[in-house]
């Protein structure tokens, strides 16, 4: 009997954690690869992708990947400087009496940043011309527009809902 007992409570008590985490909704942000490791693999993704698409190797995948990762590095920064942006926006207006010097100067930050991050893609193609054709690189606009959108449906993407549970994220 003590040697059933054990394994028993073990399948009931693992059972009954996953239905109450099940339950309980979305899992916590902290459940999740943290974002570096995300923004890795995108990388890497994107990276084996151009290799495959452009016929990329040695030196010349290298000169690519250099300008892209240069690009990379610096659309984070703008994303990073624009939330921070964000942020102190809320806190003035939370605040009972923000000036109206403050909150222009937060806005016109907020509108110069974001028409920096509009303006990297053009710049990021006019940097490849010493390694891609004209033709390769209206390529590569493709190829980065539609990698976005797979990215961006691959990231979002529902979970699947539990067996006779009807997914509330499907139509």
């Amino acid at each position: 009997m003590k040697k059933c007992f054990i394994p028993s409570f073990l399948l009931i008590f693992s059972l009954m954690s996953s239905s109450c985490l099940c339950l309980a909704g979305p899992p916590p942000r902290h459940f999740f690869p943290d974002h570096g490791k995300i923004k890795e693999r995108l990388v890497t993704l994107r990276n084996w992708k151009l290799m495959e698409e452009f016929n990329l190797s040695g030196d010349r995948a290298n000169r690519v990947f250099n300008i892209l990762k240069t690009f990379d590095d610096r659309r984070e920064d703008l994303i990073l400087k624009r939330k921070r942006l964000y942020r102190d926006l809320r806190n003035e207006l939370q605040n009972n009496n923000p000036s109206d010097e403050r909150l222009r100067n937060l806005m016109d930050e907020i509108t110069g940043l974001n028409v920096e991050l509009a303006s990297l893609s053009g710049q990021e193609v006019k940097a490849l011309e010493p390694v891609f054709s004209l033709r390769e690189r209206a390529q590569y606009l493709l190829f980065s527009e539609r990698f976005a959108r797979e990215a961006r449906r691959l990231l979002m993407r529902p979970r699947p809902a539990e067996p006779g549970v009807r997914n509330r994220n499907r139509p």
